[in-house]
């Protein structure tokens, strides 16, 4: 009873070890199944998106800006009469990039929806194949609660919460891209104390991604016992009723 319950916690060990580790063939493996037209539609779109974003940013300062300039012009030179500012073209090009950003929105969401479904339903089917093609060792080797984690917990994952957070983590990324291009192109002094912050958030997300590591890991490590304990009890309920 010893040996059996040391190989148990091994195998238990073993598993959550494995799945404290986050190999970067995991992420290409996520991203190439969601095939060769979708992956770079999403990407495209997210481009787009955020190149339409700037735009209407810059069409609003300058839009602004010329409005100002053209007020305090006649006032500077003490002239009598006050030019108007035509703001038609400015609006006329404002709208369309809003119309354009909107639209770009969408088929933003769209392709996220669709990667992760795809996605889903191709790493579903071929979770489900290994499972029922495996041999009986693994059946012995493996616990039940670890098998069932992998159905349960861990489709509901890649079903809901990596779409988003993909879509999330291109959103953010291109915006502190822009957002530091532009910067960087009004001030260029900015590029100096780039670097230290640069530094200090590599190391912030360092520690962040242990914790959040260890706090998967102490997730997993609840879930599977659990698990485990209840697929024994059902399945012990026969034996039971016989007796």
């Amino acid at each position: 009873e010893e040996v059996t319950e040391s190989d148990d916690e091994d195998n238990l060990s073993s598993v959550l070890h494995q799945r404290a580790k986050m190999p970067w063939r995991a992420c290409g493996k996520y991203l190439s199944a969601a095939g060769i037209l979708l992956l770079p539609l999403l990407l495209l779109s997210q481009l787009l998106k955020h190149t339409v974003m700037v735009a209407i940013d810059y069409c609003l300062a300058l839009w602004t800006e010329h409005a100002i300039s053209v007020k305090i012009e006649p006032e500077t030179r003490n002239c009598s009469q006050c030019m108007e500012f035509d703001h038609s073209p400015y609006s006329k090009v404002f709208s369309v990039l809003c119309c354009l950003g909107i639209v770009l929105c969408l088929v933003t969401s769209i392709a996220v929806e669709w990667t992760g479904l795809k996605v889903t339903k191709k790493l579903h089917s071929s979770l489900l194949n290994k499972i029922i093609l495996a041999p009986m060792r693994f059946f012995e080797t493996t616990p039940l609660g670890s098998i069932l984690n992998r159905f349960s917990a861990d489709c509901n994952t890649i079903d809901q919460h990596i779409p988003a957070t993909l879509e999330c983590l291109s959103r953010s990324t291109l915006l502190c891209v822009s957002a530091l291009a532009v910067i960087s192109y009004v001030t260029p002094m900015f590029l100096i104390a780039l670097v230290p912050l640069a530094i200090m958030c590599y190391f912030i997300q360092k520690y962040f991604r242990v914790a959040s590591r260890d706090l998967q890991q102490l997730d997993d490590s609840t879930q599977l016992p659990l698990l485990s304990h209840f697929s024994e009890t059902v399945e012990g309920l026969t034996t039971i009723r016989a007796f």
